[in-house]
């Protein structure tokens, strides 16, 4: 399995607290984000590896560069319907819903589906 960049886009990313359970880097990660901009549309840009998907807002001079948000933690994508080629992208772990905007949103989606479901079997397998 190959853990280079699979898809890289730029968008906009809302960071949204659902309140379940869980205490994962992934979740401690995204409580940051969403303590530096609040429930905002944050521009930047998106990177899909094997193992990760990464964030780097456009502005980052609040000091929060990078959000890494590993895979593993991840326990569903999903994609909302949108207007006209703009949908959202909606990834789920355990405490948080990670909203993701961009234009070609299906076919980003189907790439961090098929990474995740890569992932797991290799899990299962390994």
């Amino acid at each position: 399995m190959s853990y280079g960049v699979l898809s890289s886009k730029s968008g906009h990313l809302m960071v949204e607290t659902t309140g379940g359970a869980g205490g994962s880097g992934t979740d401690t990660a995204l409580d940051r984000f969403q303590a530096s901009f609040g429930a905002a549309w944050v521009p930047g840009r998106l990177t899909l590896t094997g193992l990760h998907v990464n964030y780097v807002a456009s502005r980052t001079g609040q000091g929060l560069a990078m959000v890494d948000l590993n895979l593993r933690d991840v326990t569903g994508v999903e994609l909302s319907g949108g207007r006209g080629v703009s949908k959202t992208i909606g990834l789920r772990t355990a405490r948080h819903v990670v909203h993701f905007r961009c234009f070609g949103a299906p076919a980003v989606a189907q790439q961090m589906a098929g990474a995740l479901d890569r992932l797991r079997k290799k899990q299962r397998s390994g």
